[in-house]
């Protein structure tokens, strides 16, 4: 059976390192994970590299297509991962994705939300297979996101148990 680790090679995904600098340096002093026993809970992520540079910008369904805002949803999935990493050591730690929050910046009577959210969805079932990628997940319109982000993630996942001292 092929773990997430090694699919993510054979994706040939470049996922970040959030072990330096610290995750959110831009956006004042935060917490980028928090875990109680087997869940995982994430902070905020979205399609901002960690040198700052933000991939589509604006508002979906006006300056920003729903094509580019699947890209972005994607590559906050990506983000995530390296987020994962950094909490759990390894992606083949993931027992099961639970559940996703996706904030799209969109105008009023926008409805296609799910459509950008499925970048990110589809991403993680490439990586993670269906039954541990799959998750719930609600796509929430908003009406701006910090320096202009058309896409933020929020995930909690459950991990596979730590070992117990004996």
């Amino acid at each position: 059976m092929t773990g997430a680790e090694q699919r993510v090679g054979q994706l040939g995904l470049d996922i970040p390192d959030y072990a330096d600098p610290p995750y959110g340096r831009r956006y004042g002093p935060m917490k980028p994970f928090h875990r109680v026993g087997d869940l995982l809970q994430l902070s905020g992520l979205t399609p901002e590299s960690r040198a700052g540079e933000r991939l589509h910008p604006g508002v979906v369904g006006v300056d920003v297509t729903i094509e580019q805002g699947y890209a972005a949803a994607r590559l906050t999935a990506i983000h995530t991962l390296g987020m994962i990493r950094y909490a759990i050591g390894s992606l083949d730690n993931v027992a099961s994705l639970s559940r996703a929050l996706c904030f799209v910046v969109c105008p009023p009577g926008f409805e296609l939300l799910h459509e950008v959210s499925n970048g990110a969805s589809d991403l993680f079932v490439d990586v993670f297979g269906p039954e541990t990628g799959s998750m719930g997940r609600a796509s929430i319109g908003a009406t701006a996101l910090s320096r202009g982000n058309c896409f933020e993630l929020w995930l909690d996942l459950e991990c596979v148990p730590e070992p117990t001292a004996s």
